[in-house]
C-alpha cells in the first residue's frame, strides 16, 4: 500500500517537470528582448505545449500563454524599437564626431 502511494507522488512530480521548465522560461521571455526573448519563448512554448499534450497542468497553461506574450513582445521590440533605437544612436555617434 505504502509503495503505491510512493508511485503516484514521484509519477506527480515528474509529470509537471515540462510544464515548469516551460513557465519558468516563459517569464524569461518576457522579461528578455530581442533574438533571446523569441528563442527562449518558442523553448518555452514547445516545452508547455508538449506538457498540455500529454498531462494538462495549469502551470503548464500558464506557461503557454507567457510564451505567447513573451514572443510577441520580442517582435515588437525587433521590428518597432530596435530600428528607432539605432537611428538614435547613430545620430547621437555623429553628433558627437
Amino acid at each position: 500500500m505504502a509503495k503505491e502511494v510512493k508511485e503516484k507522488k514521484e509519477s506527480k512530480i515528474r509529470g509537471n517537470s515540462l510544464g515548469a521548465a516551460g513557465f519558468t522560461l516563459g517569464v524569461l521571455g518576457v522579461l528578455a528582448f530581442g533574438v533571446i526573448g523569441l528563442v527562449i519563448s518558442i523553448v518555452g512554448f514547445v516545452l508547455c505545449f508538449i506538457q498540455q499534450k500529454n498531462k494538462p497542468t495549469k502551470l503548464g497553461k500558464a506557461g503557454l500563454i507567457l510564451n505567447v506574450i513573451g514572443f510577441v513582445l520580442s517582435l515588437v521590440y525587433l521590428i518597432w524599437v530596435a530600428p528607432i533605437v539605432a537611428k538614435y544612436l547613430q545620430n547621437l555617434n555623429s553628433a558627437s564626431a
